[in-house]
């Protein structure tokens, strides 16, 4: 068989159409890159626990609510939290609610909609942030440098990086 080298994703020359072959580089690059993602996660997430006792996803949720500061914070829909965190409605409702018993989010009905959840850090979500924030980002640099060229697909170690010609896109 023939196929194109990249790292360690080799899109195989298949018979088929183009199209089919393409499908199964896609595919066969996702895999490296959910390979490489849960190495990475698994490694910080257990750095976190340890310095922390944050889990990932506890550190990622105090992240994306407390982007700015405490005093011009706006409250966030549960469903948008789900949508930056990349979870289900009711992993992120579970998340939330762990959140809430520590006393680091407050939540409350949707004034104008009262099935919506709005959330927002209370001042000890934001302590907690201040904490874990600067060891998360170390955790996820330290991940990612000790990833090494072995087994790692040379394209997504450059983006994850900075290396090269790959950008970083920020939303």
């Amino acid at each position: 068989m023939t196929g194109t080298a990249h790292g360690d994703v080799v899109c195989e020359g298949r018979p088929g159409s183009a199209d089919d072959r393409t499908q199964s580089c896609a595919t066969d690059r996702w895999d490296a890159l959910d390979r490489l993602h849960r190495r990475v996660q698994a490694t910080v997430e257990r750095r976190l626990r340890e310095e922390t006792g944050f889990g990932v996803s506890e550190v990622q949720a105090l992240r994306h609510m407390g982007g700015h500061s405490a005093a011009d914070a706006e409250p966030l829909r549960l469903g948008d939290v789900a949508t930056r965190l990349g979870l289900s409605q009711s992993a992120t409702s579970r998340l939330m609610a762990r959140l809430r018993r520590q006393g680091l989010i407050i939540s409350s009905a949707v004034d104008h909609d009262r099935r919506g959840v709005q959330i927002l850090l209370a001042p000890a979500g934001h302590a907690a942030l201040r904490r874990t924030s600067s060891r998360y980002e170390q955790a996820v640099r330290d991940a990612v440098r000790d990833l090494g060229s072995q087994d790692t697909d040379p394209l997504l170690r450059q983006f994850l990086t900075g290396d090269g010609e790959a950008r970083t896109v920020i939303r």
